[in-house]
């Protein structure tokens, strides 16, 4: 079972760099911060995209999980 996380980077990166993962929402936030929701299948997939923002260099500002409602929307 997928468990849904948002993750939250100071600034904003170009929305090429996220390619390769599928089903990642991007939203640029007008704080400056990257907000990214992602379906993430286990813990290796998230540490795996930890990982890769840390090799960018980029500051994380938040992680959490996501708590599904009925109609599958994420409360924020």
């Amino acid at each position: 079972m997928k468990s849904f996380y948002e993750i939250v980077i100071q600034g904003h990166l170009a929305l090429h760099r996220f390619r390769q993962f599928e089903n990642l929402t991007v939203i640029y936030d007008t704080s400056g911060e990257t907000v990214l929701t992602w379906p993430i299948p286990d813990q290796s997939a998230l540490l795996g995209l930890l990982n890769w923002l840390h090799d960018l260099g980029v500051v994380l500002v938040s992680v959490r999980q996501l708590e599904e409602t009925r109609d599958r929307v994420f409360d924020r």
